[in-house]
Order: structure tokens, then sequence, then C-alpha cells
């Protein structure tokens, strides 16, 4: 019987264990010699997938957002009936997935100091900005927000939540911070939205001149 699974490629194997390795130990607890061993590979089979340890970090902190994105999407379905709820779920499961001991270590802790603060802002974009315009798509089908306001609205969303994870990371006692931020996030969430409660109507807009 022959397996349904394909084998890992190279390069996955060595996201794989530079994923778990740097989650351990920290990105400058682990060398580029300690994950070619782990993954059974050469160095040179790792300068040919990347360009150098820092690449190896990003792909492997990809890896962690795209499991961050199945998650919050699979919690976050069928929670509630009401999207401004959803978008509130939704930013909770968010930062829970945050907290899983990979995330935490690799996109909170070490991201910032390895790839600097427009490169951690860059690597989360897609992901984060993603998942927000998603919900908030949602009020814009039921023309609860304008349509062309949600590229705008998910950015600034996700800038108040990119400033949340840091003050957690930042903090003394991250899970009193954990706690105050969500707290604050759903406060911001529901402020910002709070006039999405019936259809639109063209006297409700105003022009900004």
């Amino acid at each position: 019987m022959t397996s349904s699974h394909s084998p890992l490629t190279n390069r996955q194997r060595l996201i794989a264990q530079a994923r778990a390795m740097f989650a351990e130990r920290g990105f400058e607890g682990v060398s580029v010699d300690d994950i070619a061993a782990a993954a059974g590979l050469t160095k040179g089979a790792v300068y040919y997938q990347f360009k150098d340890k820092t690449d190896l970090f990003r792909a492997a902190c990809e890896a962690v957002l795209a499991d961050v994105r199945d998650r919050v999407e699979t919690a976050s379905m069928g929670q509630s009936s009401h999207h401004l709820d959803e978008i509130v779920i939704g930013a909770d499961r968010l930062y829970d997935a945050y907290d899983a001991p990979d995330a935490r270590r690799l996109l909170l802790v070490d991201g910032l100091t390895v790839l600097g603060v427009d490169g951690w802002i860059a690597l989360q974009e897609p992901v984060g900005v993603g998942l927000i315009a998603h919900a908030l798509g949602h009020l814009a089908d039921k023309r609860l927000i304008e349509p062309d306001v949600v590229p705008a609205l998910a950015h600034l969303l996700f800038g108040a939540f990119v400033q949340g994870v840091l003050r957690v990371a930042a903090s003394a006692d991250p899970e009193a911070a954990g706690v105050e931020v969500r707290r604050a996030t759903r406060t911001l969430t529901q402020a910002l939205l709070s006039g999405a409660g019936a259809p639109l109507k063209e006297t409700q807009w105003l022009p900004l001149t």
C-alpha cells in the first residue's frame, strides 16, 4: 500500500525543522548547520533553497502565519450570526493563535529583531489584513458599511492589532496585558463600527471636503 501523502521536499523539510528549532531555541540559538543536520541535509542544500538564515527564518514565520490563518478561520466559522460579533470573535481568535508557543516565539519575540519593524509588518499584513477584510466584506455585502472603505478600514484595524500584540510581547505580565488588549480591541472595533446597525442611506455619508 502506498501512502496518500507525498514526501516532503527539501525546502519543506528545512522549513519544518527550522520552525521547530527556532520555536524551541530562538533565532540566535540555532545555526544553519543545526537545521541542516536535523533535516538530514547538507549546509549547501540550505543555501540552495534560502539566501541565509534570516531568509529561512522568514519562511518559517510564513508557515506559522499560514497555520494562524487556518486556526482563525476554523475557530471563527459559525460562531455568530451577527457580523459585528464575527469581527470581535475573529480578533479574539487571532490573539489566541498568536499565543501558541511557536507563533509567540517566532512572530513576537524574535520576529521584530530579526526582520525589523517594516519587514515584520510586511510579513503579517497579507494574513492579518486579509482576515479582517474578509469579515468586513460581510458587513459591506449587507450594506452596513460602504464597500469602498473596506481596504482602509481593514488596515486600520490591523494596525490596532499590531500595536496590541506588540504591547503584549513587551509586557512584564503578558497574561494581564493580553486581557487588557483584548478588551481594548473589542471597544475599538465596536466604536468604529457602531453605525453598522442598519442599511446605509445616502444621507448617512457626508463628503470629505
